[in-house]
């Protein structure tokens, strides 16, 4: 059953998507609906695939020992609301999960199991592109995030 997308078709990473890529999309996407506090995935779960945020709100975090500690806390990364995607690091390169993902409110997301995706690649070869571009555009955006969270630290412990 087609799944609706039209959250994702004003917003920026998606702004290179045709007509056709949304239909084919919406026949291959599968909908996940989640009660707030349910996991999506945990860290080092296999990277099956990539999700999309239909609505609600999803909790990225990894739970680390802080120096000189054995006990673990939870170093949030991020948080993802309608229009964001995650997981996508496993499309690319298909190794386990690098963080825990976790609904913080009810939340409905859209699935793109990696088969998927491989199918899409032999078959609509022009929307795994557009998915591989605006995956490749978050991945930017993220690794620039961090390297200005990087620099604020660095400017308070000098």
């Amino acid at each position: 059953m087609p799944v609706d997308l039209s959250v994702f078709k004003d917003a920026a990473p998606y702004r290179a998507f045709k007509e056709p890529d949304w239909r084919v999309l919406s026949q291959m996407l599968e909908e996940v609906q989640l009660k707030t506090g349910m996991p999506v995935f945990k860290e080092n779960d296999p990277g099956n695939g990539f999700y999309w945020v239909r609505s609600g709100k999803v909790r990225i975090s990894r739970q680390v020992a802080p120096e000189g500690r054995r006990e673990k806390q939870e170093q949030l990364l991020t948080v993802l609301t309608a229009g964001n995607l995650f997981g996508e690091m496993a499309l690319v390169d298909g190794e386990p999960r690098s963080a825990d993902a976790l609904a913080e409110s009810d939340t409905v997301l859209f699935f793109l199991p990696h088969a998927a995706y491989e199918k899409l690649k032999r078959d609509e070869p022009g929307t795994a592109l557009r998915i591989q571009d605006m995956v490749v555009v978050t991945l930017c955006s993220r690794i620039r995030e961090a390297n200005r969270a990087f620099e604020t630290i660095r400017f308070w412990c000098t």
